[in-house]
């Protein structure tokens, strides 16, 4: 009606669609570092969020519950887990409603077996749902396989022999070649990020292999797919169409991999986490491309010094240097 519409004038909050927020961490362990949580909590909106903990790919494990979600229990939220890995444990599809998309104001997906966990939630349903309180601005977060479970692919080692239920049992029945046998995979995940998710971006696995060397690896036979790493304890914080880096040790960070659509091969950088605010998408994802200066122009505001780029920067990085100005 035009009164609606007269109201709704110069109010903004009328206006708001919630976005999309996602605190991706490299490991489960980063879930736990201040840095980490207090943007989760940011996001969040509320000093005390009501979170809720889904550990489908850690097979409901209770010490994996008790650990992953130390952090928020110690602040005094609220959590409750919503337990799917074995079928006398799933509620119905009403009461997963009402916890998923009603009450949680966090959702918290644990590591571990991000294959198993996501067969299950498409069996039950529960993806569904999931897409739903994404959509409401409920945080969704995690780390490893609860990190890369909300992209459109993972980088994952959900086919290690010791990636299972009982894995203290299997890591003590089975040789050390045994348990180094295994190849990496790339396997389809939520999609509500369209890239793919490298956990663990700076460690080696137990087959030997260094997580970003096989992933760049497979990226070269798929030059349409770029890819986020997340190293140990650091985070990417999506919020809607923008994204920053959070080091949750003050070393650990991100990194954009793209190819390069001339050579072919791929391209890495680092992401800096002194950004205070989130940066668009396309800007993150530019990074590794040689600078020029108008790249240079468009990152300034993000970066926290009071450097100015000069106006002729682009001649002088074109430019050779002169023998003259060795000299000097």
């Amino acid at each position: 009606s035009n009164n609606d519409q007269k109201s709704s004038e110069g109010d903004d909050t009328s206006l708001a669609v919630p976005q999309i927020k996602i605190v991706a961490s490299g490991n489960e362990r980063g879930m736990r570092l201040q840095p980490i949580v207090d943007k989760v909590v940011e996001l969040a909106g509320t000093d005390l969020p009501k979170v809720l903990y889904i550990g489908t790919a850690s097979f409901d494990r209770t010490d994996k519950f008790l650990r992953q979600t130390e952090a928020f229990r110690e602040m005094g939220c609220e959590i409750k887990r919503l337990d799917v890995s074995e079928e006398d444990t799933v509620p119905t599809m009403e009461e997963m409603k009402r916890m998923v998309v009603e009450w949680a104001e966090v959702i918290m997906c644990s590591g571990g077996n991000t294959l198993h966990a996501l067969l299950r939630w498409k069996e039950v349903g529960l993806d569904l749902l999931m897409k739903e309180a994404s959509l409401k601005g409920v945080v969704l977060c995690g780390g490893s396989a609860g990190a890369g479970c909300w992209f459109a692919s993972l980088h994952t080692d959900s086919l290690r022999p010791d990636n299972t239920k009982n894995r203290e049992h299997v890591k003590n029945e089975l040789s050390k070649e045994e348990l180094a046998d295994w190849d990496y995979t790339k396997i389809s995940a939520l999609g509500f990020v369209n890239a793919m998710f490298v956990p663990h971006f700076d460690a080696t696995g137990t087959n030997g292999m260094k997580r970003s060397e096989h992933a760049e690896e497979m990226l070269k036979k798929d030059t349409s797919t770029l890819a986020i790493g997340v190293e140990n304890d650091a985070a990417l914080v999506i919020v809607g169409n923008e994204a920053l880096a959070v080091s949750g040790d003050g070393k650990a960070t991100c990194h954009v991999v793209v190819p390069n659509q001339e050579t072919g091969e791929m391209m890495s950088a680092p992401l800096p986490t002194t950004w205070e605010h989130p940066v668009p998408v396309e800007e993150v994802l530019d990074f590794p491309v040689p600078a020029t200066a108008s790249h240079l122009d468009a990152l300034e505001e993000h970066v926290d010094t009071d450097f100015v780029v000069a106006d002729d920067i682009a001649q002088a990085i074109s430019e050779p240097v002169s023998n003259n100005d060795q000299k000097s």
